[in-house]
């Protein structure tokens, strides 16, 4: 209440100038009344009275401003006066000081890096799209985010609801030269001529496309380069634009440069290193679909991803009335099999991606929000330790006049200088942490983590609040005894050790919720980390070749992958190779089989959907996926051979169950059957932990790709291999294009990383807390020790044992330490319902990590409270009486 009054009646002061108007009013009355009787009393007439009382108070108005002046001054003296103070006394204290600024800086420090990840993540646009909340993203079946280029411009030139139809698509690595006899790869994406004009992005250098430049296939060779492709291989070189770079034996001109930060038109993924007009895609390509540029009748290709911008005044509703109906138009005129036009907002989440992120971010808000709340309980902790050494001071100050008001603005002021400090040092922390934690993130996005202005606005107001909080309880309690007391010695400790002991209870329960937390955790990644996965990732090294830029034909490309498999196996600490179109975990393929005979189908028809591979000889083997019943593909499956399959035990059992599949015929639409000729084991293909889900293997001899996969099991350090091996590989063929070189261990990490960045997170946080539960618990018990000098003396001098008065001490800190453990079991069990999503592999009613967080949480009280325990062993008796 009183600062509720202290607050009000300085800002009434400074500001409420009616107020002010109305208290001038009655003093300025009162005193021109006086000053008129004592003149007619000298003989004066009335009105000339007050007309000469008028002149002498200089005119109502220049008085009321010298007042108001005064006052503003008198009050920012003070607050100035207080600061000045506040400043000296800490500067006495650095230890004090350090260690206060320390805790808050860090409880702050991590409030702002979770805040700045929320606001990027959640509540930025990518850098340099204008009014990302038009954009959206045109799906011409549900679940199918891709269109043709003759459906693309078909909706482009048939929307009236749109302002502009860009579309992008085709990522594919491609082998660069500049002109130096050196090969390297980039990554590019090819655009439509208007993709940065819907986006409202304009370049650093040079220009975007010209329509032109998209009219007719592989007639303008010309490219836009990433910002950070243009700093990183032509070292920012201002006279890039008009130069020539070679890409897979074409020279391309570069006619502009992205700006700085404009990369992804996705919220996540990796930015391309250079954007190319979609006529070029054959060129690039050379086996580029059959609906990459005029349609084909029945043709569900759709490789672009068109992105629109509405037109002022249109809803998302009419413009996705709009394009349903072109898209209904377009099915029956063209005999296409689209089934309309669905709308996605651009910058919105994937399903899976959405689901990931809100929960990661609500598991960080919460944690974040229990170590600011350690923090704050441990920043009022020594507050309340500092206040026994002040009630001497402040009874000083009371009896030379100081009222309780200002002795409390005081301390006020000297809390919200500890506030703006360590509030400037949580800002430096979380522009150094923002970045780091969000590379921690399980996807990639193209905004820069660092806190913004509406950032840095929270955290100033946080800290303003954060000081006014834990300064009131040590100002009430420093100001609240009397005078003669505190001068003779005799403060109020008890009731402040009971303010401490309490703040320090709190410590511990958040700090068990947390390390609770983090032994959960901990658990679900290790869960994730040692299931069987079904197939092997130890010492396996993974090469991705794209062989469409080399215009192989199909007989060129079986006779270099035969090749460069066997230069592979003639390298030293190879101990087997093998091509796969795909790795578990990365892409996936599928295809629709008619169902046999008798089995009942899992699509709408007669067909059958499983997921597809297709691999060479010896995959299984070096794959370690055991064959259980039959053969594995091998040499003799090839071009002009009967077609052979491998189904996995999932696809077995839904076609055949009951019965051996081996010899049964699976006929693919438009296409002759696949003899099964062998049954493989379960395993997890596109996610970790999935269910067995049908999956069946064919031969890469007699379905040929463009885009290969070495899986190479070798001897040891897979990753060291790799330069060997590529350098033995550009021996067959020197403009040979890696899309990417890593190892399965890496490829599994990747998939388990969403368990790894909770279990590092928050036990990071939490040895924060712990560290400052510790540092509380040391202050209270450093305290109760200090207030009890004299009793101790007295009890050795009578005789005391020792250890009964260490026990005596560490035994008060367990008795804290228990109660706030069985507090914070019971906040730990109420929210652990809301870690779910983020777990694997165990539940949240797991009793193991209680049991685990609580038993730390009581061997760092035991060390916390060791050497307050000495210290009160050796205490001199007649020093402790004489101390009084």
């Amino acid at each position: 209440m009183f600062l509720y009054r202290w607050i009000k009646g300085t800002f009434q002061s400074l500001f409420q100038k009616p107020r002010l108007d109305q208290e001038l009013d009655e003093e300025l009355t009162s005193v021109l009344g006086m000053m008129v009787d004592e003149k007619i009393r000298a003989g004066m007439k009335p009105r000339e009275a007050v007309r000469q009382a008028r002149m002498e108070l200089g005119g109502v108005e220049q008085v009321k401003e010298s007042v108001r002046e005064q006052r503003m001054g008198a009050v920012l003296d003070s607050v100035i006066q207080d600061l000045r103070y506040g400043l000296r006394t800490l500067r006495r204290r650095p230890t004090f000081t350090l260690a206060a600024v320390a805790v808050l800086g860090l409880g702050i420090g991590a409030t702002a890096t979770v805040l700045t990840l929320v606001n990027e993540i959640f509540l930025q646009p990518p850098p340099h799209i204008v009014e990302p909340d038009r954009l959206f993203r045109l799906q011409t079946r549900p679940g199918f985010g891709g269109a043709g280029n003759p459906d693309y411009e078909y909706y482009r030139d048939a929307a009236s609801t749109l302002s502009g139809l860009a579309a992008y698509g085709g990522f594919r690595a491609v082998s660069y030269s500049l002109g130096e006899g050196r090969t390297d790869q980039l990554d590019a994406v090819f655009v439509s001529d208007n993709l940065f004009e819907v986006l409202g992005v304009h370049p650093a250098l040079g220009r975007t496309f010209l329509p032109e430049e998209n009219l007719t296939p592989g007639t303008h060779p010309v490219t836009v380069l990433a910002h950070h492709f243009w700093i990183r291989a032509l070292g920012a070189d201002p006279d890039v634009v008009n130069r020539t770079i070679d890409l897979a034996g074409t020279p391309y001109q570069v006619v502009g440069i992205a700006p700085e930060g404009f990369g992804a038109v996705a919220p996540t993924g990796d930015p391309p290193d250079a954007w190319i007009p979609i006529a070029m895609y054959g060129a690039l390509a050379r086996a580029a679909s059959v609906d990459w540029w005029e349609r084909v009748p029945g043709s569900r290709s759709g490789w672009l991803q068109p992105i629109g911008r509405l037109a002022p005044g249109v809803t998302f509703k009419a413009a996705e009335a709009n394009l349903t109906a072109l898209g209904e138009a377009l099915e029956y005129d063209m005999k296409a099999d689209d089934e309309g036009a669905y709308l996605q907002r651009q910058y919105r989440y994937g399903p899976r991606a959405a689901e990931t992120l809100n929960a990661l971010t609500r598991m960080l808000l919460a944690v974040v929000g229990l170590v600011f709340l350690v923090a704050l309980f441990n920043t009022a902790v020594l507050l309340l330790s500092r206040a026994t050494t002040r009630g001497p001071e402040m009874a000083v100050r009371s009896a030379l006049g100081a009222g309780r008001g200002r002795l409390v603005r005081q301390i006020l002021a000297e809390t919200l200088i500890l506030g703006a400090v360590g509030g400037l040092l949580g800002l430096l922390l979380a522009y150094g942490f923002s970045g780091m934690a969000a590379s921690l993130l399980p996807m990639r996005f193209s905004n820069e983590f660092r806190p913004d202005p509406a950032v840095i606005l929270m955290t100033m107001g946080l800290c303003l609040l954060t000081s006014l909080a834990v300064g009131l309880a040590p100002a009430f309690q420093i100001t609240r005894g009397d005078a003669r007391g505190a001068l003779q010695g005799r403060g109020e400790s008890a009731s402040k050790s009971r303010s401490q002991s309490a703040l320090v209870i709190g410590q511990v329960g958040l700090s068990l919720m947390l390390l609770a937390g983090a032994f959960l955790f901990a658990r679900s990644f290790w869960a994730a980390r040692t299931q069987e996965l079904g197939f092997a990732t130890e010492d396996r090294l993974v090469l991705q070749l794209n062989l469409q830029a080399m215009d192989y034909d199909p007989d060129r490309r079986r006779v270099f992958l035969q090749e460069a498999t066997q230069r592979i196996r003639g390298i030293s600490g190879v101990q087997g190779v093998a091509t796969t179109r795909m790795i578990p975990f990365q892409g996936d393929w599928s295809w629709n089989f008619e169902a046999p005979p008798g089995v009942q189908p899992n699509m709408e028809g007669n067909l059958v959907f499983t997921g597809v591979n297709a691999v060479g000889p010896d995959y299984f083997q070096v794959a370690g996926i055991p064959i259980v019943q039959g053969r594995p593909l091998g040499p003799e499956d090839v071009e002009g051979s009967a077609l052979s399959i491998v189904i996995n035990e999932a696809l077995a059992e839904a076609l055949w169950p009951m019965q051996d599949p081996l010899g049964g015929a699976l006929p693919v639409l438009r296409d002759a059957p696949f003899e099964v000729v062998g049954i493989a084991k379960n395993a997890n293909y596109y996610e970790l932990g999935e269910e067995p889900a049908p999956q069946a293997y064919v031969s890469l001899d007699q379905r040929p790709q463009y885009r290969v996969h070495f899986l190479i099991h070798t001897s040891g350090n897979a990753a060291g291999m790799a330069p060997a091996i590529q350098s033995a590989l550009r021996e067959i063929e020197p403009k040979l294009v890696f899309g990417w070189v890593t190892t399965m261990d890496s490829v599994f990490e990747d998939e388990t990383d969403r368990y790894q960045v909770s279990a590092i997170l928050v036990t990071l946080f939490s040895a924060i807390a712990l560290l400052m539960a510790a540092a509380g618990l040391y202050g209270t018990i450093s305290f109760l020790v200090a207030r009890r000098t004299r009793e101790i003396g007295v009890r050795m001098a009578l005789g005391a044992n020792r250890s009964r008065v260490a026990g005596e001490v560490i035994g008060f800190g367990l008795k804290l330490a228990l109660v706030g453990v069985a507090l914070g079991l019971v906040g730990a069990v109420a929210l652990r319902r809301f870690t779910e999503s983020l777990l694997y592999g165990i539940e949240p009613t797991d009793p193991l990590p209680l049991v685990g967080a609580s038993l730390v949480l009581l061997a760092v009280t035991l060390a916390a409270t060791f050497a307050p325990a000495r210290h009160a062993t050796r205490v001199d008796p007649v020093e402790a009486i004489r101390t009084e």
